[in-house]
């Protein structure tokens, strides 16, 4: 039950703290790259609701992607054998929610030409690396040296 409990807060810490990215950081660091071609329906506030709105999805995907990956290697590898046949596949295929997440997002927010490669940057790291620092860091035992680079994240 305490491994539940570890996992589980390890994921949600992972999940504010890009929330708190999403909300507060990012939005900062793209003020400095005001888009001038802004269209005129679009104000720069109107536009960093839209960037955290689907940064925020991002975020989401990747919580979503971590409790699937927990669940099924709690329930589908009860063996403590650590390696890795077939479950690093598992793993990588349930990056497809975070990474299906990012191309919508990249689809369907405000264009914003100048600054718009900043917040595609954005995306990729708030869909992708809470997925795989949860994963990384609190995979249960059977699977904890599944994600890549999870055995060098957990000697530290």
């Amino acid at each position: 039950m305490q491994r539940h409990i570890i996992f589980i807060l390890v994921t949600l810490f992972f999940t504010v703290s890009f929330i708190f990215l999403v909300l507060i950081v990012e939005p900062t660091i793209l003020q400095d790259y005001y888009p001038p071609n802004l269209p005129d329906t679009l104000t720069m506030e109107q536009w960093i609701e839209s960037f955290q709105k689907w940064a925020l999805i991002c975020v989401g995907a990747a919580l979503v992607a971590s409790f699937l990956w927990y669940g099924l290697a709690q329930r589908v590898f009860k063996s403590n054998n650590v390696r890795s046949y077939g479950k690093r596949r598992l793993w990588s295929f349930l990056f497809i929610l975070p990474g299906a997440a990012i191309g919508i997002s990249v689809l369907l927010v405000e264009k914003a030409e100048s600054s718009l490669w900043l917040a595609y940057l954005f995306f990729l790291v708030d869909g992708l690396f809470p997925y795989w620092l949860a994963t990384a860091l609190s995979s249960p035992v059977a699977v904890k040296y599944t994600p890549i680079f999870a055995k060098q994240m957990r000697r530290w």
